[in-house]
């Protein structure tokens, strides 16, 4: 599926995100809370499209579940062009995401995270052949996400995907 946007190419351990309402500690801060529950959206969110971009169904549910807005739709146009175009990816991305803000401070509702995703190991393939296309492009890329809590889930709202070698 590539990082959307440019999306092109990346992979991932494999292991399945924590879930965004697992609690850490018996009573943690409401930041660290909403810092913990935001990066793990985002992280699900990644690991939802490159399992999308599997089939490629652009109405699977996980989808839904860690994006919203302008991230979900855009996350469902590209694997929407890869099931009109017979593609499907490979592997998934690897995140190094970071909260870089939160607001408000005490009590966040929306969260910042800035991510250095690697694509290199997420591929495009040719649906009925198996074989790889070429031209898609793959590496590090800059990427700056905005995760809000909606009706009591975190999901991302938007994201910017920076070029390959931005990071």
């Amino acid at each position: 599926m590539a990082f959307v946007a440019g999306c092109n190419g990346g992979k991932s351990s494999g292991t399945r995100p924590p879930s965004p309402s697992a609690s850490a500690s018996p009573s943690p801060d409401a930041r660290a809370v909403a810092d913990r529950d935001a990066l793990a959206a985002y992280t699900a969110m990644w690991q939802a499209m490159a399992k999308a971009g599997e089939v490629p169904d652009p109405d699977a549910p996980e989808l839904r579940q860690y994006a919203a807005d302008r991230a979900l739709a855009r996350i469902v146009a590209v694997i929407l062009t890869y099931q009109q175009t017979g593609v499907v990816t490979r592997g998934a991305p690897v995140t190094n995401a970071r909260v870089t803000g939160a607001t408000p401070a005490d009590a966040p509702t929306e969260v910042t995270v800035a991510d250095c995703g690697d694509s290199t190991n997420w591929t495009k393939h040719k649906k009925a052949t198996g074989e790889l296309i070429q031209d898609d492009l793959r590496g590090r890329r800059n990427i700056t996400a905005v995760v809000r809590s909606i009706d009591g889930s975190w999901k991302v709202v938007s994201f910017d995907v920076g070029d390959i070698g931005s990071c």
